[in-house]
C-alpha cells in the first residue's frame, strides 16, 4: 500500500482546494483564435461542461468566425474589457505568449487561482506566468494536425494530448482535455522542446519526406497523380506496418539487406541537393540494420561519408 509522502499530500490539498474554488461549469476566457483554439472551443462548448465566455483576438474578424460558431460569446476588443473567468486560454503564437501573458498578468480581477494555459508544443508554460504567486500555469498540446477547422472538430475526439503543469494543477487540465474527448499523457516542462522535436520530426519531415520522393519521380517524367499514388501508398503501407512491428523489424529496402550495388546506383542517380538528405537518411537507417560494422562502413563510403565522420564513430 502507497502512503502519500507529504509534498504528495500538499499537492493533493491544493489540487482540492483549486477544483472547490472552481464552479461547476469553467468558465474560460479566450486569447487568440488560431486553428487549435477554435477547435478546442468548439469543443469544450459541446461538451456542456465548460463556458467559452469571451474573446480576444487582434484580427476582429477572425474573433466573429469563432463567434459564427458558437454565437454567445462575448467579442473583446480591450483586454481591459474582459469579464472575469478561471480560465485564460491563449492560442497565440508562440513568440507572442510572454508580450500577451505579462499585458493580462496587470488585469485587476486576475487572482492567484486564475489558470493561464498555451497550446505550445515546444514552451513550458512558465513562460506565461513566471511570477508563480501571480497565477497558476499550464500547457497543453493535442498531438494532431491542425491543416482544417472543420475537420479538426470532427475528428480530434480520441486523439493524445500532452499536459504539463504543476502536480496539483494537473487534474483541472484533465478535465479539459477529457471534455474535448483526448486521452491525456505528462510531459515535464524541462523534456518540452524535446518533445515537441520529436513530435515535429514524424509528423512535417514525413511531409517534406513525401515532397522530396514525388519530385524525384516527376523529374523523370511520371505524371503528378502517379507519383501521388506512388509514394503515398508506400508511406501508408509502412506506417501501417509500424502499428505492428518496431522500426527495425518494418525496416525493408537496399540499406537494410546490405545491397551495396543498388545503394551505388541510387546515389549516381541523385543530383547533388538530393544527396544530402539521402546520405543524412541512409546514415540513421544504418542504426536501424543488422549490417556488420565493414559493411555499414562500405555503404558510408559509397554515400561519401567523409572518413572523419567514419572515423569518430
Amino acid at each position: 500500500m502507497h502512503t502519500q509522502t507529504k509534498a504528495e499530500k500538499m499537492n493533493t490539498v491544493q489540487t482540492r482546494q483549486i477544483l472547490a474554488s472552481k464552479p461547476k461549469k469553467l468558465r474560460i476566457n479566450i486569447i487568440g483564435v488560431g486553428k487549435v483554439a477554435t477547435t478546442m472551443a468548439v469543443l469544450w462548448h459541446r461538451s456542456n461542461q465548460i463556458h467559452i465566455q469571451s474573446v480576444w483576438n487582434r484580427s476582429i474578424s477572425a474573433s466573429r468566425q469563432l463567434q459564427h460558431l458558437l454565437p454567445h460569446i462575448e467579442i473583446i476588443s480591450d483586454l481591459n474589457d474582459m469579464s472575469p473567468a478561471e480560465i485564460i486560454v491563449f492560442g497565440l503564437r508562440d513568440q507572442i505568449l510572454p508580450i500577451m501573458a505579462e499585458k493580462v498578468s496587470r488585469m485587476q480581477w486576475m487572482t492567484p487561482d486564475t489558470i493561464l494555459i498555451h497550446f505550445s508544443g515546444a514552451l513550458a508554460s512558465s513562460v506565461l506566468m513566471p511570477d508563480k504567486k501571480k497565477a497558476l500555469t499550464g500547457s497543453m498540446h493535442p498531438v494532431f494536425a491542425f491543416s482544417d477547422i472543420d475537420t479538426a472538430i470532427s475528428t480530434l475526439p480520441g486523439h493524445l494530448c500532452a499536459i504539463e503543469a504543476a502536480e496539483a494543477v494537473q487534474p483541472v487540465l484533465q478535465i479539459l482535455a477529457q471534455s474535448a474527448g483526448l486521452e491525456t499523457f505528462i510531459v515535464s516542462s524541462e523534456q518540452k522542446a524535446r518533445y515537441h522535436a520529436a513530435l515535429s520530426a514524424s509528423a512535417n519531415f514525413l511531409v517534406t519526406l513525401n515532397h522530396y520522393a514525388r519530385n524525384m519521380l516527376e523529374s523523370i517524367s511520371i505524371p503528378n497523380n502517379l507519383a501521388d499514388r506512388l509514394v503515398n501508398q508506400l508511406m501508408l503501407q509502412n506506417l501501417n506496418q509500424l502499428q505492428q512491428f518496431s522500426p527495425a523489424e518494418a525496416l525493408t529496402g537496399p540499406i537494410s539487406r546490405g545491397d551495396m550495388h543498388t545503394i551505388s546506383k541510387h546515389w549516381h542517380s541523385l543530383t547533388t541537393q538530393e544527396q544530402n538528405l539521402y546520405q543524412a537518411l541512409a546514415i540513421q537507417t544504418l542504426k536501424l540494420t543488422t549490417l556488420s560494422q565493414a559493411e555499414q562502413t562500405q555503404i558510408k563510403k559509397i554515400i561519401n561519408y567523409s572518413q572523419d565522420e567514419i572515423a569518430n564513430e
